[in-house]
Formats: C-alpha cells, structure tokens, sequence
C-alpha cells in the first residue's frame, strides 16, 4: 500500500519543451534533445509517481534528461488517466499539517474526499496490476529498436517498482534484455528481499533516511544484498532529511530540497553515461 507522502509534495511551473504522442497504445510525452547536444543510441523510458505522466514536475524532469543524456526520453500514461489528481497534494497537506479549530472542523471532509479518490486509485493502479502492460510496452520497444540502441528506464515512487522489476533481467520477444539499465528514486510498494535479490541488470537508487515507504532497515537490507552481487553493478545512495518524494515533488523555494532533487539527477546521469551509452 502506498504511504501518505507519496500523494504530497509541490508542483511545479512549466514551460515544458516535449510534445505528446500515442505510442503502442499509450499517450506519451516525448522529449527529445535539443540543440547541439551530442546525441547517443539509446531511449529512457520514465515511469511516473502517483500523479502520473502530464504534471510538469515530470514533464519538466524528462527535458531535462533529454538535454543531459542526449537521449529521446518517454514519459507513457501507464494509469490510463486515473492518476492521482494534483489538488491530493493540497489536501494531505491540511490533512496533517494544519491545526487549529477550524483546520478540526473540516478535517472529516478532506478525510472523506481523499478516500474517494484514494480507494479508487489503489484498486485500480497497484504497481502490481499495472505491471503486465508495462511489459507489453516495453517489449513492443525493445523489439522496435535497432541492435545497438539500448533502452534505461527510471521509475519514482510508484514507478520504482517497474524500473525494479524491469532490471530483474526479463527477456523481450527478440530476446534480449527488456532493458540495460535502471535508476529509481524512492521507490515504493518493493518486496524485500525478493525485489532485490533478483536483481541482474545495472541498478542504481537513490533514497532518503526519513523515506516511509522504504524504511532504513530496508534500504540497509537492499544494500547488503547488493554488496553480495559482485556480478550486477549497483549502487544505493541514501540522502539524510529526505523525504519521500524528493526527487520529484519538492519544494523550488527551499535551497536544501533543490539540492535533493539535483543529486538524484546527477545520480541518473552519471549511471546511465556507464551503462547506456
């Protein structure tokens, strides 16, 4: 089950530079390098948080990985457009963190509409039950690449449970690898020791200590079983005052969670530079 931070955070203003497209059965946001950047031979794919493929936090994120990697980026609706609206945000945050007598008084009501937006979000859009069309999009990509193109992908939150699966070493119908590698930043709903110790492929996360969905016991217990695997490359950088969703959802005004956010970036850059292209 997905924790209450995973439907906080903050959203942030455009411009984004991408266009939207329908891609096997998905819409799409598609961003592609711009400029005279060098370009290399490979395709990111991003799987969303919560709120899924059209907020501009992610928009915003997936030109920036464009420009960065030169690579062309996807961003697919993989929840169909039931994602999580963006006013859960505001409505956690009165939840937990206004008081006072008015802030009691209508706190039953925002209870009772987060419920009926949350119940119906969760039956529909476990990661789990997502999972199989993630698979079909992505062997319909693999298989429409050419040979020497390598495909990553990075997942967030909810979308760190497909980037994770993914890097467990599933093979496509031409068969190789669905994927080359992986970057996830605070994943959620992962299945420890099993997620983990299936691990085959280029793996890398980035997590902070105060993370409700993956408590420091198991990002420990996610490393340690890393540190076994001498034969799959994998890193686990653990960021300390990071709350869920950091990487993704945090505040543009706070000097601290900016630096956050960029690290995680720096973090996929870096991974993707050695094992994509």
């Amino acid at each position: 089950m997905p924790c209450a931070d995973c439907f906080k955070g903050n959203d942030h203003p455009g411009p984004c530079n991408g266009a939207e497209e329908s891609l096997y059965g998905h819409q799409v946001y598609v961003a592609r390098p711009q400029g005279d950047h060098p370009r290399h031979k490979a395709v990111i794919v991003v799987f969303s948080d919560m709120f899924g493929w059209d907020t501009a936090n992610l928009r915003r994120l997936a030109d920036s990985y464009a420009e960065r990697t030169g690579c062309v980026v996807y961003v697919p609706d993989f929840m169909h457009g039931t994602s999580a609206p963006a006013w859960m945000k505001r409505n956690l945050d009165q939840i937990t963190g206004e008081w006072g007598f008015w802030a009691w008084m209508v706190k039953p009501w925002l209870v009772l509409k987060a419920a009926l937006v949350l119940v119906p979000f969760v039956l529909r859009n476990s990661p789990e039950k997502r999972y199989p069309g993630i698979l079909k999009f992505m062997d319909r990509l693999r298989c429409d690449q050419e040979q020497t193109t390598k495909v990553g992908v990075v997942g967030f939150c909810w979308g760190g449970y497909s980037a994770t699966h993914l890097a467990h070493g599933g093979l496509a119908s031409n068969g190789k690898t669905l994927i080359d590698a992986a970057f996830t930043a605070h994943p959620s709903e992962l299945n420890l020791p099993d997620d983990i110790s299936k691990i085959k492929l280029p793996w890398s996360m980035i997590v902070g200590d105060v993370d409700f969905a993956l408590p420091v016991h198991g990002i420990q217990q996610a490393a340690e079983i890393l540190d076994r695997k001498k034969e799959v490359p994998s890193e686990v950088v653990v960021i300390p005052n990071a709350r869920h969703g950091f990487a993704v959802r945090g505040n543009l005004d706070n000097k601290a969670e900016v630096e956050m956010a960029d690290q995680a970036e720096d973090q996929m850059v870096s991974w993707f530079a050695k094992y994509l292209y």
